[in-house]
């Protein structure tokens, strides 16, 4: 019954949303800031730019949660322990959602009040489930680590103990996402060396494009826009060799 419902894998436009959300392209949103003289990255300096941001976040959020369900049941034939991590980030990513609904509120937002872009769900599709894990847990999930780092510090600049301790509960289980990422790429190929290679390369087409138009960058986090943030990276299993090439990737961006 469930393999009657559920298309494999399921368009971006077809994913359920209240009528609340307004959904664009990416690459239509960057060029709509440009033409009205906005920077595509807000500096953050202001609530209406972190209400952005946190917006931003919430969709990201709902869109993990639902790939996260696709990883479950797009792989029925995956090991039960690979199945029962991928259940709890579905239960990890709804409260997620849920704390991001609130600092949306806590900011004085609200759903829709800025588009939801649907890059995230078109890249975290893949047909291997060692590269779904590769792209989704350790590129998309550690370019969380480094956003949601930042925000912890912007929030602790700002004085609002709220967003701070918020930010800092979800990073944890970001860490815990990404390291459940490294655990899987390892074991789903082991002993098959192109499965690996395919995958990694999957992961570094993800980076790619999330480097945010050059905004995520090697340094301090009040020294560039995003900092990459490794030592929350090495917690989650990076190596220090995966760190380097991705600080060499930030140059690149597919993004904008």
């Amino acid at each position: 019954m469930i393999d009657a419902i559920m298309d494999r894998p399921i368009a971006y436009d077809k994913l359920a949303r209240e009528d609340r959300f307004v959904r664009m392209r990416t690459r239509d949103v960057g060029t709509l800031k440009v033409e009205q003289g906005l920077p595509p990255f807000p500096d953050l300096d202001s609530r209406e730019s972190m209400c952005d941001r946190v917006h931003g976040i919430l969709v990201g959020e709902l869109q993990a949660m639902e790939g996260a369900g696709r990883t479950v049941f797009d792989f029925p034939d995956a090991p039960w322990e690979f199945t029962l991590d991928m259940a709890r980030q579905v239960w990890d990513e709804s409260r997620h959602v849920e704390t991001y609904l609130g600092l949306l509120e806590h900011l004085g937002g609200y759903v829709g009040q800025y588009p939801e872009t649907t890059l995230l769900w078109r890249c975290a599709c893949a047909e291997d489930a060692a590269a779904r894990v590769a792209g989704v847990n350790r590129g998309l999930e550690g370019l969380a680590c480094d956003v949601f780092n930042q925000l912890i510090h912007i929030a602790r600049k700002m004085g609002d103990p709220v967003l701070e301790r918020s930010v800092d509960y979800v990073l944890a289980d970001e860490i815990t996402h990404v390291r459940m990422g490294s655990r899987w790429l390892n074991e789903l190929t082991q002993g098959d060396p192109e499965r690996r290679r395919r995958a990694i390369e999957f992961q570094d087409s993800i980076d790619e494009r999330f480097n945010l138009g050059g905004q995520r960058q090697d340094g301090h986090h009040e020294a560039v826009p995003i900092s990459i943030a490794k030592d929350a990276r090495r917690l989650a299993g990076f190596t220090d060799e995966e760190i380097e090439r991705l600080v060499k990737s930030t140059q690149r961006s597919q993004v904008y």
